[in-house]
């Protein structure tokens, strides 16, 4: 496919420089493919997945993780509150700017299509040892399409990587992937079931599994009913045949465990240098619907997924105030407002009015110490940024992250091999939430009920939690108990699936916008100075604030716009076609390739 972009491949830090020097250059010269072997391609290949650059880092703090209410911008005024979302009375509005759609092109999936040709040029007898292998590239390049086709909805896949035959390849639509994809996996999993013994052993250079093929297997089980799921407003018997598909011929196989999880073990010690990934520490709060959310229903959560603020003894510089305030800050540390250590800011413009109190202002209040000088201590909770960035964002060039403002009992770790972050990308929490869903609305749970599944899903999301708590130094994260939250927590049927997918879905924003758009949960509530509306009332169920302006609600994109410069793409004719037919498919789609509050043709009103 004829593209005006040039990555190269990442380097991986497991092997020395030469070899990285070796892999990148095998990996960018198809001339080369014959004299490597094919797990080597798909170690370098799959080097820091998904880290294409440290933007793609960043990049959803201000877009999904904004969208779902897990955060917020500090200090924003009502424009820039406004500047994530579209106005409906205008015809132009953000863009998410999300990687995929290049990242597939240039790396990963163009390289699991070259790793499949490879291994199908071996001689016969040396193929066969790599059918596994071959069926994870499959998996990976079915999942990594599937994204994009996901939120952009058209996209070269049938006929890309074939420059020869297809210089100009044509555009391929989600209403009709969603079938190739399950075809797919489907050959996959058959390969890895059938394929069981005498495969090449991967074990350190896959850095999903660790060379395990039983967790492949499951996983791209998993994935089927992911993708099915997906498209059950438009396709439920689609869903129905996956499901009993899976029943049948794969033993009901798919995640059963936190170990089993998909997900990535990263191979740079989550980018040592934290400067520009870390201003999720300093430039965002914790968003206020998601706050009250937990504490409303005690989750012990809590302690993994958000930094206390720093009202407590454990930050010096309440001490400070505690010891050397005047009259007037030492009795204001004493109000009821300051004494609670997690806070989060509203997200809606209208609330910067002073009507809305310190939860829709900046994180900071000031105290004055002695008779001139002043402390500023943080009221609002920053998410928990160890969960995104290494150390959390600390010891970066920005003063705001200086190591002093640090509390007592968290660790700053200079070795750059303390810490190791996985990256989730489909958890067994999340499994088990899908399956609730599909067994409450009546669905095949493949052996369990509704609520079987939604209280394993809330204890797999703490334990998965806690264990990551444990390996990137949240505070005293080992000493947290789950006590009988998973088994009291009533269940209230799909509301209840939705709020604890939504919490769980703290790591993987872009899924919980993909099911908020696919199911309208969690719903939205008004929220007016005085009323926080639905929020944190006790029910179990999770809201999100209505986009409040002061006139209007504004509204969530729901898409990526698709576009490539028709000027400069050698490939407009098909790139101007394909925009057509998606409007003529479903004019939800909106007016042009741009109008990102429009729906891709699965997101069903």
């Amino acid at each position: 496919m004829k593209k005006i972009y040039i990555l190269g491949l990442l380097a991986f830090a497991l092997l020395n420089h030469s070899c990285k020097k070796d892999l990148i250059n095998i990996n960018t010269n198809p001339n080369k493919l014959s004299d490597v072997s094919p797990e080597i391609l798909f170690t370098g290949a799959t080097a820091d997945f998904g880290l294409t650059s440290r933007a793609n880092t960043s990049k959803k703090y201000g877009t999904t993780m904004t969208y779902m209410q897990y955060i917020v911008s500090d200090g924003a005024d009502a424009t820039g509150l406004a500047s994530a979302y579209w106005n409906p009375t205008k015809t132009t509005g953000p863009n998410p700017g999300f990687p995929y759609y290049n990242d597939y092109y240039t790396g990963m999936g163009r390289d699991m299509h070259r790793i499949i040709d490879k291994i199908n040029s071996l001689p016969t007898e040396q193929q066969g040892s790599y059918q596994g292998l071959k069926a994870i590239s499959s998996v990976i390049d079915t999942y990594l399409a599937w994204r994009v086709s996901d939120i952009f909805g058209a996209m070269p896949y049938l006929q890309a990587f074939n420059d020869v035959q297809y210089p100009l390849p044509a555009y391929d639509y989600d209403y009709t992937l969603y079938k190739v994809y399950d075809k797919q996996l489907k050959d996959a999993a058959t390969l890895l079931k059938n394929n069981t013994s005498g495969q090449i052993a991967l074990g350190n250079q896959d850095f999903f599994f660790g060379g395990d093929y039983t967790k492949w297997l499951a996983f791209a089980n998993t994935l089927r009913i992911k993708i099915a799921q997906r498209y059950e407003k438009r396709d439920a018997t689609n869903l129905t045949s996956v499901l009993n598909d899976i029943a049948t011929n794969f033993a009901s196989n798919i995640i059963s465990s936190n170990a089993g999880s998909f997900g990535y073990d990263q191979t740079r010690n989550w980018n040592n240098n934290v400067d520009d990934i870390n201003v999720i520490l300093f430039s965002y709060d914790a968003a206020f619907p998601f706050v009250e959310f937990l504490k409303s229903t005690n989750d012990p959560r809590i302690k993994f997924m958000l930094r206390e603020n720093d009202f407590g003894t454990n930050y010096s510089g309440y001490v400070n105030v505690q010891q050397n305030g005047n009259a007037a800050a030492k009795a204001a540390l004493l109000q009821p407002e300051n004494m609670v250590r997690y806070w989060g800011k509203h997200v809606f413009p209208a609330s910067v009015s002073s009507a809305y109190g310190f939860t829709g202002g900046t994180s900071s209040k000031t105290f004055t110490i002695g008779s001139t000088g002043t402390q500023n201590l943080g009221l609002l909770s920053a998410i928990q940024s160890r969960l995104f960035v290494k150390n959390g964002g600390f010891g970066g060039f920005d003063a705001r992250s200086s190591q002093n403002l640090m509390h007592s009992d968290e660790i700053y770790a200079t070795d750059q091999g303390t810490i190791k972050m996985r990256t989730p990308y489909l958890n067994y929490a999340e499994t088990c939430f899908m399956m609730a869903e599909i067994a409450e609305k009546g669905g095949n749970g493949l052996g369990k009920s509704a609520s079987q599944w939604f209280y394993a899903g809330v204890q797999a999301s703490f334990d998965q939690y806690k264990a990551a708590a444990i390996a990137i130094n949240v505070p005293n994260a080992s000493n947290v108990v789950i006590g009988n939250f998973a088994t009291t927590l009533p269940y209230k049927g799909l509301p209840s699936i939705y709020s604890q997918a939504w919490v769980n879905f703290l790591t993987e924003p872009d899924e919980a916008w993909a099911m908020w758009k696919r199911t309208g949960y969690p719903q939205f509530t008004d929220v007016r100075a005085g009323n926080n509306g639905a929020i944190g009332d006790g029910s179990t169920i999770a809201y999100f604030e209505s986009l409040w302006d002061g006139s209007q609600n504004l509204l969530i994109p729901r898409r990526n716009s698709l576009d490539l410069s028709s000027g400069s793409n050698q490939n407009s004719a098909n790139y101007s076609s394909a925009i057509q037919n998606m409007i003529a498919k479903d004019p939800a789609y909106g007016t042009t390739a741009l109008d990102t509050k429009g729906r891709i043709w699965w997101d069903m009103k």
